[in-house]
Formats: C-alpha cells, sequence, structure tokens
C-alpha cells in the first residue's frame, strides 16, 4: 500500500473512533442528568429524614417524661389545660390587638 492509502485509513479510523466516542456522549448524557437528579433528591430526602429523627427523639423524649416525671405532667397541666391545685387561681389575660400600620 502506497502511503496515501494508508493515511486515507487512518483518518477513517480516527473518524470512526470520534463518531463512536460523540455518539456514546450523546447516549450517555440524558441518563447522567437523570443521575444527578437522583442523587439531588436522596440527598433532600436524607435531610428530611434527619429532622424527622430529631423531631421522634423529641418526642419520645416528651412521652418518656409524661410517663415517668410528675413534674412534666403538671407543667403540662397547667400550661396546656389551665388547671390549677387547690387553693390556687388561674389569671388569664387577653392579647391587646396589635395596631395596623396605614
Amino acid at each position: 500500500m502506497d502511503d496515501g492509502k494508508k493515511k486515507i485509513i487512518i483518518y477513517f479510523f480516527y473518524l470512526i473512533v470520534l463518531m463512536l466516542i460523540v455518539s456514546s456522549a450523546i447516549l450517555i448524557w440524558p441518563v447522567y442528568r437523570k443521575y444527578q437528579k437522583r442523587k439531588s433528591n436522596v440527598s433532600e430526602l436524607r435531610e428530611q429524614a434527619a429532622l424527622k429523627t430529631a423531631e421522634c427523639v423529641k418526642l419520645n423524649k416528651e412521652v418518656y417524661g409524661l410517663e415517668h416525671k410528675p413534674a412534666i405532667v403538671e407543667k403540662v397541666a397547667r400550661e396546656k389545660f389551665g388547671l390549677c391545685q387547690e387553693g390556687e387561681s388561674v389569671m388569664r389575660y387577653k392579647e391587646q390587638p396589635k395596631p395596623e400600620n396605614k
């Protein structure tokens, strides 16, 4: 073979390799974008799970306190239900309406 034909074959080979690379990139790009979106979604869900776990721990502590500590039960009865012990009286104040800015 002469040098001209060898160069043409080499250029043709490079062209085929380049076309394979470009077509691979075109086929992989949508899948990669989908992967990135799901990765972001997983990150958000992990953050939400961490917040829910912290809230669950807090609520479990409250439940434990209500089941085992009379002082906490008394505090809740006073604050939420307005109850009092004998000889005490509950005083409630009405909030004054906030003035509207004009």
